[in-house]
């Protein structure tokens, strides 16, 4: 059972690729919430201590993935400088509104 586990944890990783990858190379962060990834990273944290408490290392494991994938989500966020073109696009178009 504990393969499905550690499936997740590799799940969990492939999960956070996509917006980490696009972040890095676009640095486009338009209608990324940076509270709600905070929030996410409190949630880790408190995580983190319980699994830790019950010595659980797969556990373990997965929130300090998620915490320095959160972590790196949020630093590039904040370093965003540009809005991509497709959201530029759609900026336009709200505006014209």
């Amino acid at each position: 059972m504990e393969i499905i586990g550690w499936a997740g944890t590799a799940l969990v990783i492939i999960a956070y690729y996509p917006q980490i990858q696009y972040l890095w190379v676009h640095k486009c962060a338009w209608g990324i919430s940076i509270w709600t990834w905070m929030t996410w990273l409190g949630s880790s944290t408190l995580l983190l201590i319980y699994s830790l408490v019950r010595n659980d290392m797969m556990f373990v494991t997965v929130q300090i993935i998620n915490m320095l994938a959160i972590a790196a989500t949020i630093i590039l966020v904040r370093r965003s400088n540009t809005v991509c073109p497709y959201h530029l696009s759609v900026a336009q178009k709200l505006a014209k509104q």
